[in-house]
């Protein structure tokens, strides 16, 4: 069984009191081909049922690569459904002063 990888991708950049969010991933390299795996090395499928896979060209880093399918995949997880941008985390109110 190949290495599994990890990878991780900002979503989000810091701003302000907000320190940004990642998502992380998981791949396999098996000769010229990255796959998109979960922690276990079984290739992740979105809802229809696509794999996500990428075939490797010379010069290609495998890393940057996966990172960009991590991206791809955890859109197409959230499909139509997504939260609309700055609504799907705690709001952080400043404190008050009298």
């Amino acid at each position: 069984m190949p290495e599994i990888h990890t990878v991780f991708v900002q979503t989000e950049a810091p701003k302000g009191n907000f320190q940004g969010r990642v998502i992380e991933g998981k791949y396999i390299v098996e000769g010229d081909q990255v796959t998109l795996t979960n922690r276990r090395g079984d290739p992740v499928r979105d809802a229809e049922g696509k794999t996500y896979m990428q075939k490797l060209n010379a010069g290609d880093n495998p890393k940057q690569i996966a990172g960009l399918m991590t991206k791809k995949f955890a859109k197409a997880r959230r499909g139509n459904s997504a939260p609309v941008a700055g609504f799907e985390s705690q709001i952080n109110y400043p404190k008050l002063k009298y």
